[in-house]
């Protein structure tokens, strides 16, 4: 009987299919390369000031490797917007990583207001993960830096969009957008990681879209009638938004109408401030706004995948918010929750399984 761990959280969780029910399980190719500390440490030399994009495991393991680097110059700043994560993650750092006030947003309509340290003089090194994203097709460092420290690119990027059909790995008018804010950012260099089997695969300098998406796997399998799809554990579920903007790399390998069984945990929340105003009522389902709020995309996108596919969700969200606010299916555990798709798809049914859905791209074949 196969078992197959899902990362959820910090820790990985038991999954047991018989192997009838066994479709292809999306895994990371067997040659992961490395990267040498040498390099990481070289490239991150000069800089005065490390802004952290974002908590990823590869990103705390690029740290991890940096850090005789940062010792080495007086002064060297180490920033990011949850620096506690960080620090529990790299205790070497602890005491060392500053966060940001947000900078003042702008009147509806405004130019983007960058922190000032971030548009300030001297050498800036950005680091972030690299991953799919329904709206902008994929965030890197750029993305990244611009959502974290510069007010109003969210709304900028999601108003250049015609429509809000989801594009993983597609470069959208919203990457475009951010791309061009980032450019503006004086004396910076971006540093993108590329993460496979929750492990830091490559570092990308300053690299365009198209090398970033090309370094991510393609995996081909036939649809099934179900799909066990893992949010990526800590650092990509850590909220509902972040896992509900994951799954679009991995849908493709459900039909239509299937059954899915999303695992993420979500242990700070929905992550959003759409997402947050949809499950304590200020915003209905299907409501029209006219002025953005972060996250408003994700509404839209909730209702397609319920609208297009069974969804079961394994979290640590609450109930009342999970069944009641979002409309999903709840389990207590992953042998209940596997036990209901296996009803739903039928005792010959296939589950494909994916893992880590926002370490690599599936194609139905």
């Amino acid at each position: 009987m196969p078992e197959l761990w899902i990362p959820y959280g910090g820790v990985e969780t038991l999954v047991t299919l018989q192997a009838e029910n066994l479709g292809v399980v999306a895994e990371a190719p067997p040659d992961a390369g490395s990267v040498e500390s040498e390099r990481m440490s070289e490239l991150t030399r000069g800089a005065l000031q490390v802004f952290v994009c974002d908590s990823a495991p590869a990103t705390l393991e690029f740290l991890r490797s940096i850090l005789p680097a940062l010792g080495e110059g007086p002064g060297v700043r180490v920033l990011s917007p949850a620096p506690k994560r960080i620090e529990t993650s790299v205790p070497d750092l602890k005491g060392r990583i500053a966060t940001l006030p947000p900078p003042v947003v702008p009147e509806e309509g405004g130019e983007p207001v960058f922190s000032p340290q971030v548009s300030e003089k001297g050498p800036k090194l950005f680091v972030g993960t690299a991953r799919p994203d329904p709206l902008f097709g994929i965030i890197d460092a750029r993305a990244e830096a611009c959502l974290n420290w510069v007010a109003h690119s969210r709304a900028m990027a999601a108003s250049s969009r015609k429509e809000m059909e989801p594009e993983p790995f597609q470069k959208t008018e919203a990457f475009d957008v951010l791309e061009r804010i980032a450019a503006d950012i004086p004396d910076s260099k971006f540093l993108t990681l590329v993460q496979r089997g929750g492990k830091l695969w490559t570092v990308m300098e300053d690299a365009p879209f198209d090398a970033i998406r090309n370094a991510f796997p393609k995996v081909q399998m036939p649809q099934a009638k179900g799909l066990v799809l893992g949010a990526g554990g800590r650092g990509y579920d850590d909220t509902f938004s972040s896992a509900l903007r994951g799954v679009w790399s991995a849908v493709d390998g459900v039909r239509r109408t299937g059954s899915i069984l999303l695992m993420a945990e979500c242990s700070d929340g929905m992550g959003s401030t759409a997402l947050e105003m949809l499950v304590t009522g200020r915003i209905a389902e299907g409501e029209r706004r006219t002025k953005y709020v972060e996250g408003l995309e994700e509404v839209f996108y909730l209702n397609k995948l319920k609208d297009e596919y069974d969804v079961l969700l394994l979290s640590g969200l609450p109930e009342t918010y999970a069944r009641s606010k979002l409309g999903l299916t709840t389990a207590k555990g992953s042998a209940e929750a596997v036990g209901r798709v296996l009803n739903k798809v039928g005792r010959s049914g296939k589950l494909n399984v994916v893992p880590r859905a926002p370490e690599c791209l599936v194609q139905s074949g």
